[in-house]
């Protein structure tokens, strides 16, 4: 009751914070990249105190090497180690922790059949999240005015081991209210430059998943909980056109150069047999750090 109480609590502060900072005012910068990876590990933990952990040694593969392909191509944030994990649930979704930590479903590799160029896509889409600070934005942006976050931290009498939790906890807040309509379009974007520029046809990554997404289930929500999240995206067919649009423009821009990846293609291949016989029961939660540059 007492946890349920403080969380009602932040979600009223949320409200008082963004009446009070609205979003014409600037509050860029407040929270560096040290703070959001410390939210983003609170979340992660969050997320597995409420989902099992996907251990298939197959599926880790395959997420593994074609994460490790796209955050070669992300650049805009060199502070930032991209670490993947599989969530054991039959909900169709990705997302992204901030800080750089992903989260791929089971449902949603079966619902793609574990193709390597569809889980590209939404991956990438996940990492231009990431790279755009969409999370920081939002918090920064909605919560975190410099008044805000004294208020916030002396009303919690919170001291430095406190604070992450309950910054963790409004990122939760956050992560339920989705992003806005420009986020999704600014990730949608990324997603398609990632797999251009690592050698994916994105037509054949991000705008086919859209497209299958909606053939598949139209206005409707196959997902549960964590899809609250993805239904909050904009219309799936205007998605299509400014994805396709802005992939028009980058055509011009640049050469692509398509990639065969060996690698993927084998671990797709050794994932055939029953799954369900796979998924160890250990909690041991090795996470796949799957790729970090030089700072």
């Amino acid at each position: 009751m007492r946890n349920r109480i403080h969380f009602f609590n932040l979600i009223l502060l949320f409200a008082v914070f963004a009446f009070l900072f609205p979003a014409h005012v600037s509050a860029r910068g407040l929270i560096s990249t040290g703070m959001e990876i410390e939210i983003g590990r609170w979340v992660k933990a969050s997320m597995f105190e409420e989902y099992d952990e996907w251990e298939d040694p197959d599926d880790i593969a395959l997420v593994n090497e074609i994460g490790e392909i796209l955050a070669g191509h992300a650049t805009d944030r060199p502070g930032i180690k991209y670490e993947f994990y599989l969530l054991d649930t039959d909900e169709i979704n990705a997302f992204a922790a901030p800080g750089g930590f992903i989260f791929v479903t089971r449902g949603l590799l079966d619902f793609v059949n574990r193709k390597p160029s569809l889980i590209a896509g939404v991956i990438a889409h996940e990492i231009g999240h990431v790279e755009r600070k969409h999370h920081r934005g939002s918090m920064e942006q909605s919560i975190w005015g410099t008044i805000g976050l004294q208020v916030l931290l002396h009303a919690f009498d919170l001291q430095d081991s406190k604070w992450v939790e309950t910054a963790g906890e409004i990122a939760l807040v956050l992560f339920q209210q989705g992003y806005s309509r420009e986020d999704e379009y600014d990730a949608d974007r990324m997603g398609v430059l990632l797999t251009y520029r690592a050698g994916w046809d994105p037509e054949r990554c991000l705008i086919l998943f859209l497209e299958k997404l909606d053939e598949e289930y139209g206005s409707g929500n196959p997902l549960g909980d964590l899809g609250k999240i993805l239904a909050s995206h904009p219309p799936t067919d205007r998605r299509v056109h400014f994805a396709r649009e802005y992939l028009s423009e980058l055509r011009e821009k640049e050469e692509f150069v398509e990639k065969p990846y060996p690698r993927v293609e084998r671990s797709r291949r050794g994932s055939g047999r029953d799954r369900s016989a796979t998924a160890r029961t250990d909690n041991s939660r090795n996470r796949v750090v799957i790729w970090e540059r030089d700072k």
